[in-house]
């Protein structure tokens, strides 16, 4: 007996670790999450925060085993607020000084500060705000800033705290240059992301969590199968949410696909004095991302090449083939409006003409630009 109580008072004194007691069973182990929001207001999204996404998370239950923390910057006021969201209620657990939202060192603080205060056997994080896929993510007025990809690979690096599931509350974040980046980092495991605009109404977190919430012993999987659900469950009977669209995708298995990215690329340039015009078609047959012509279904796109009888290079459609198998093999969950069905989880940039000419330096330091060759691709197209 001396023994028991000391392994369950070990346990109890373990971070992350909670004991629950069972009818008949004694004491077991029961897995946590921590749901660790960065809330990105000092914009114009300010007030969506308090209209939509606070009401949502509210109608969760309350659970010590599923904790929700928000850190918040807001346009009308100085300093951030970390407040804790527990049931129907909040409070403001910290209070700091205005920072700049905008900056891969804050973001770097705020996975720290959470790994520090808010220990758990799994965490979730959420970006909450302005997005454009490999652009940025996270628009701070005040400062003038955004996070960049490749700051934002530094910041989770620099902090190296594991996140088990990273979800973006944000427009257009579920681009493969964004998964490709974070997949670099080794700390991340599953990513949630738009390929298309996000509605100021943001996640239906009530529905998206509330699985997790009632059983936190569920999977990152499964708690990112749940959020794609929910999404859908919000938005899909509301007539005027045509394109909108939310997946869930394996960012390891992203990362392990880079020789089969880099094969395709290297067969599309290497084809391109052939089919430019096939490419050209294709990109206007594809899925693209609503009011942009440059951000292109990756999974989409490649059906249509193969589609098309004219492209009869062995290569090119074998590489297209293995390409469109491992997008499709990472992608765990999507759901697409009614238009924007067609979407199957990560877009990919073909930027041409004045939006090639405008950002081309600034693709050019994105990790998935240049390790797969697709910046030279794109360079030779225009």
């Amino acid at each position: 007996m001396c023994c028991i109580s000391a392994l369950v008072a070990a346990l109890v004194l373990m971070p992350g670790v909670c004991l629950a007691k069972q009818s008949g069973q004694g004491w077991v182990a029961t897995e946590s999450w921590t749901v660790a929001i960065y809330v990105s207001g000092d914009n114009s999204l300010e007030r969506y925060w308090d209209d939509s996404s606070l009401p949502g998370l509210l109608q969760l239950p309350a659970n010590d085993m599923f904790r929700i923390v928000a850190y918040i910057d807001r346009l009308s006021t100085s300093g951030t607020e970390v407040v804790e969201i527990s049931g129907s209620s909040w409070e403001v657990a910290a209070s700091y000084m205005e920072m700049d939202f905008g900056s891969g060192e804050t973001f770097e603080w705020f996975l720290e500060d959470v790994a520090l205060q808010y220990p758990s056997d799994k965490l979730a994080v959420v970006a909450w705000d302005h997005g454009y896929a490999w652009r940025y993510i996270s628009d701070d007025v005040t400062s003038g800033s955004r996070i960049t990809m490749p700051a934002f690979q530094a910041a989770i690096e620099g902090a190296g705290v594991y996140i088990d599931l990273l979800a973006f509350d944000a427009c257009n974040m579920a681009a493969v240059e964004v998964a490709y980046q974070v997949s670099l980092t080794s700390l991340v495991g599953i990513m949630v992301g738009s390929e298309e605009s996000v509605p100021t109404t943001g996640f239906p977190y009530d529905l998206m969590l509330m699985p997790t919430a009632l059983d936190p012993s569920r999977s990152p999987s499964e708690f990112a199968t749940d959020m794609v659900s929910g999404f859908q469950a919000f938005y899909e009977p509301q007539t005027w949410a045509s394109t909108v669209a939310l997946s869930a995708v394996n960012v390891t298995a992203i990362g392990s696909s880079a020789d089969t990215f880099r094969g395709w690329v290297s067969a599309m340039h290497t084809c391109l004095p052939m089919y430019a015009t096939n490419y050209k078609q294709a990109l206007g047959d594809a899925y693209y991302a609503w009011a942009t012509h440059y951000h292109v279904d990756m999974a989409d796109l490649g059906d249509v090449l193969l589609a098309d009888a004219a492209i009869t290079d062995v290569g090119l459609r074998t590489f297209t083939e293995e390409m469109v198998s491992s997008l499709d093999g990472a992608t765990i969950a999507f759901w697409g409006g009614r238009a924007a069905e067609e979407s199957r989880g990560l877009t990919l940039w073909w930027g041409y003409g004045g939006d090639w000419n405008y950002y081309a330096d600034a693709y050019a330091e994105v990790a998935f630009a240049g390790e797969t060759g697709w910046w030279a691709f794109l360079e030779d197209y225009n």
